[in-house]
């Protein structure tokens, strides 16, 4: 049987599997910009203020939902 993998793209909910910068592991945080291997990531608050956009590279990433844009 065939692994399934997603790519990590704009609009996917992460999470940190290390720490980056102030922010822990399990920070989790909306792809707002995809410069291939690497992503920014907005960390925002409960009420949907930024509190960051730490460049992260995929691999220190875990995709926790995947959204998919349909024009």
């Amino acid at each position: 049987m065939a692994t399934v993998t997603h790519a990590i793209t704009e609009i996917d909910v992460v999470s940190f599997k290390e720490p980056i910068g102030t922010w822990p592991v399990g920070t989790e945080g909306t792809v707002v910009f995809d410069f291939g291997p690497d992503k920014m990531v907005e960390i925002s608050n409960d009420r949907g203020e930024a509190l960051g956009l730490p460049i992260v590279h995929e691999s220190k990433l875990t995709l926790v939902e995947k959204y998919a844009c349909h024009f």
